[in-house]
């Protein structure tokens, strides 16, 4: 019975019902005949961490010892993970302390786990002291091991690092993949170091690894972050030659490039291509064309793009919303970014601060204290805090309005 108990909870995880291997567990453990081998308990104990339950996971952890089946390094691990994936932290710390005093010694997926949390948070001090002791405790590092590291490493700018690290690789006999070619490539084109990224990319080559999608976009997005369009361009035209489909991530970074250099015909026949590409043209592709024409106060052009989004079948984000608030603001229109801000309220957004306070500002610059007082009430009513500021930006307006029609000789 015990044998037929543990391979159903081990099939029931499998087939991702967690619920079922949960009573499967109770209905044994009420009769007496729930002894399961530390598979079953561990799959169980990984199914409710992947299903977001880590309190349940780690009341079967618990129970574990109570049924003869103390956890392994394996079930450790799988809890530990959870309860970094489900952002409790020091819960997962404490119990890789717990599991090193119970004598249970980490394997390399443990490392791996720890390395990646302590490089998330950049504490890459404590990432190392865990990376030096795994050949030091038998525990061979992998590809995986190095790559952790290393994205870690390249996320927080400390690039020499992580090309020291590489070379380790070498040194070590470990064949460097793809992910870390381009992890390098990525970290360098983000910092601007484009001859650097340049060299990692020619060696990806030279290792017989042909570059990816992933990896052009990289080059691509470098070449677009020092505005050396040329090359950027180049790198894209290389990627078609190759056989490479461009996607929506190299057509958005390509966009955002030459509406950044004010380049607008470009960026409209690059939206263009992407277009039939069969490519789905998203918020973000259209956000980047109407934040240039924002930003340049071609308003008219702004208006007409956002208009047109509704017939492709994207809908207006807040964010959309917010930018078209703000070129409107810069030119003055009062009303046309108060019609948008009602637009918004009345699809269910709620606009930023900035939006309301530019609003308000606009209107009882012109006198339209009534509609500025109306829309200070609508902030309060979307759980927004108005400030002293725009209160008394208010106050002046409506003083200001009192003075004026007062006065005999107006």
């Amino acid at each position: 019975m015990a044998a037929t108990t543990a391979a159903a909870v081990r099939w029931l995880c499998a087939t991702a019902e967690v619920r079922s291997a949960l009573a499967v567990l109770a209905r044994g453990t009420k009769s007496g005949d729930a002894e399961l081998d530390v598979a079953a308990c561990t799959a169980l104990v990984h199914g409710c961490c992947q299903s977001g339950d880590v309190a349940e996971a780690r009341r079967v952890f618990d129970v574990m010892p109570r049924l003869g089946v103390p956890p392994n390094e394996v079930t450790y691990t799988a809890l530990i993970h959870g309860y970094f994936v489900r952002g409790h932290r020091e819960m997962g710390l404490s119990l890789f302390e717990e599991m090193r005093r119970g004598g249970v010694e980490p394997n390399l997926y443990t490392y791996n786990c720890l390395i990646g949390e302590w490089c998330r948070t950049g504490e890459f001090k404590s990432a190392r002291l865990l990376f030096d002791e795994m050949p030091v405790k038998g525990v061979v590092r992998n590809v995986v091991s190095y790559n952790i590291l290393i994205a870690g490493l390249c996320r927080h700018g400390k690039l020499k690092d992580a090309a020291q690290l590489f070379e380790a690789m070498r040194r070590e006999g470990i064949r460097r993949s793809m992910v870390t070619f381009n992890l390098l490539i990525d970290g360098y084109g983000k910092a601007g170091k484009m001859s650097n990224a340049l060299h990692f990319f020619n060696q990806m080559k030279a290792a017989g690894l042909q570059p990816s999608v992933v990896t052009y976009n990289e080059l691509i997005g470098g070449f677009c972050r020092v505005r050396d369009i040329a090359r950027a361009i180049r790198a894209f035209s290389d990627m078609r030659e190759r056989g490479l489909a461009p996607t929506k991530v190299t057509y958005t970074i390509l966009i955002g490039a030459f509406a950044k250099e004010n380049e607008m015909d470009r960026a409209f026949e690059m939206l263009s291509e992407m277009e039939k590409a069969g490519l789905e043209v998203d918020v973000q592709s259209y956000g980047v064309l109407l934040h240039a024409l924002c930003m340049e106060g071609k308003m008219m052009h702004a208006r007409k793009l956002f208009q047109s989004m509704d017939s492709k079948g994207v809908k207006p984000n807040s964010v959309l919303y917010d930018m078209m608030i703000y070129g409107y603001g810069r030119e003055g229109s009062s009303y046309k970014a108060l019609r948008l801000i009602m637009e918004m309220r009345k699809g269910g957004l709620i606009p930023n601060v900035a939006s309301y306070c530019l609003t308000i500002r606009l209107l009882c610059n012109e006198g339209k204290c009534q509609e500025a007082e109306a829309l200070i009430g609508d902030m309060e009513h979307a759980g927004l805090q108005t400030s002293e500021s725009i209160c008394r930006v208010l106050f002046d307006a409506k003083a200001r309005l009192h003075s004026s029609t007062d006065d005999p000789f107006t």
